[in-house]
């Protein structure tokens, strides 16, 4: 049995595992990895909040129910999450993505990406305000981690390759396939989903959500409309006729036959999705399209590109440098509402970046004469190393209310009038790396800590 054999049922199931944590003694790691039964039975439910409990007594209640389904066997290879409220395991960021890998014994496996969430104010910073930004077309952090997270543990395995995702889990799923066309044996399974911004795709890509994405809709879910997605496969009738506008929403809104399929069911959308979904989708592309939001999308654009030139110049990709200049220049040309003089002048700032780039990472190398010198003698204070942990996590806290004030500027400014904000956010999107060095230092003390108690030890056995 395996991931090919699952049920509508079953793959509903994992898509409620997607919104739960998994404890951190059932978190893969090297080689030792630990199938679904043993994680689901691990979990702690009265640690999980009252909407979780509920999902986990759904899990709960199948698994017992049905002792030979595949989910038994499927095993838990990787496990990334980013979340700001405490579950950070693994990433580097705080972006909210949370990704879960798994795989059976057949060579088959899926990425699985948790939705949207509202446990706290953080998820509103990270969740939420990417939905938007994702909703008029620029491609957000949780957007690339996933496509990552996807490369690390899926793309190479023998059999099937699958991503999963409900909400804005869906988005991510769909953003990875549209992204992998030459993955032939890729395909994503997507509830409700929030559409891709459906303009900037090119054909290649709307064909591959029609033929290689089963896109799922409730009766009433309000989230799959707010975009332009002409490629639902089913559209599920709602269990209840439930007063909340955002039930139809949630996975536990429809039922199921004991043989695992929808209890009420029809192919494509419904007659009221097929009027309305082009209503809402024009308005979106509407809004979309405002002058503010064409400068903010572009401005992300523009500072993505120089983040990533000056990352790969800095390690000497000379290519990388060059390709992300040729996309980020193909992305503003396809930006038809954009005039002329503006597209050149984005264009010439790239260009500018990318050889300026170029010449400080020779400057470097030359400067480093080649070599690196070694020191005969290392002495290091331990207690300055947490010290440096300590004032660097302060000065992330800083930095990361200054991105956020300057990212409201977008909203102010005019785009030929923003290169003094750009740069400023160019300056403030570093933030990431405060966390690789807080974590350096942190794990450095602790192993020298570590080492020098050994040390002591084998000093006094000796003396």
């Amino acid at each position: 049995m395996s991931l090919n054999n699952i049920n509508e049922n079953e793959k509903y199931i994992l898509l409620q595992l997607s919104y739960m944590d998994i404890p951190s003694e059932y978190r893969p790691s090297g080689n030792k990895s630990f199938t679904l039964n043993e994680i689901i039975y691990g979990i702690d439910r009265d640690a999980l909040s009252k909407n979780s409990k509920d999902k986990y007594d759904q899990i709960i209640k199948y698994m017992d129910e049905y002792e030979s389904s595949p989910l038994h066997e499927i095993t838990l290879s990787g496990y990334q999450n980013n979340n700001p409220n405490g579950g950070n395991s693994g990433g580097e960021s705080n972006s909210g993505f949370v990704g879960y890998a798994l795989t059976d014994k057949e060579g088959n496996g899926t990425a699985l990406f948790r939705g949207s969430e509202m446990a706290g104010i953080g998820d509103l910073a990270t969740d939420w305000v990417s939905n938007v930004e994702a909703g008029i077309g620029i491609t957000i952090q949780q957007q690339r981690e996933a496509n990552d997270f996807y490369e690390a543990y899926i793309k190479n395995l023998d059999g099937q390759q699958y991503v999963f995702g409900h909400s804005k889990g869906g988005n991510l799923a769909e953003y990875v396939l549209v992204h992998n066309l030459e993955d032939e044996k890729l395909t994503s399974y997507v509830v409700n989903g929030a559409p891709l911004y459906y303009w900037t795709l090119t054909k290649a890509q709307r064909d591959a959500l029609k033929d290689r994405n089963t896109f799922i809709v409730h009766e009433g879910d309000v989230v799959s409309s707010l975009g332009y997605a002409p490629y639902v496969d089913k559209t599920v009738a709602v269990n209840t006729d439930d007063s909340d506008p955002l039930y139809a929403h949630g996975l536990e809104s429809v039922d199921f036959t004991p043989q695992g399929d929808f209890k009420s069911a029809s192919d494509g959308a419904s007659l009221v999705r097929n009027i309305g979904n082009p209503i809402a989708a024009a308005i979106v592309l509407a809004a979309s399209l405002h002058p503010k939001v064409l400068a903010y999308r572009a401005a992300a654009a523009i500072r993505d590109a120089t983040l990533y030139i000056l990352d790969a110049a800095k390690r000497g990709l000379e290519k990388a440098v060059n390709w992300v200049k040729d996309q980020a220049t193909k992305f503003i040309a396809s930006v038809k509402e954009l005039s002329q003089q503006v597209k050149d002048e984005i264009n010439k700032f790239i260009a500018d970046v990318a050889t300026k780039a170029a010449i400080l990472f020779v400057k470097v190398v030359a400067k480093l004469g080649g070599y690196f010198p070694v020191e005969p003698y290392l002495k290091v204070n331990v207690d300055r190393l947490y010290y440096y942990a300590q004032r660097l996590e302060s000065i992330k806290r800083r930095v990361s209310a200054l991105n956020d004030r300057i990212d409201s500027l977008y909203w102010e400014v005019d785009l030929l009038d923003m290169r003094h904000v750009l740069s400023a956010d160019i300056l403030t999107s570093f933030s990431y790396r405060l966390n690789q060095n807080i974590n350096y230092l942190n794990t450095t003390a602790r192993l020298l800590e570590s080492s020098e108690t050994k040390l002591v030890s084998k000093a006094r056995i000796i003396n």
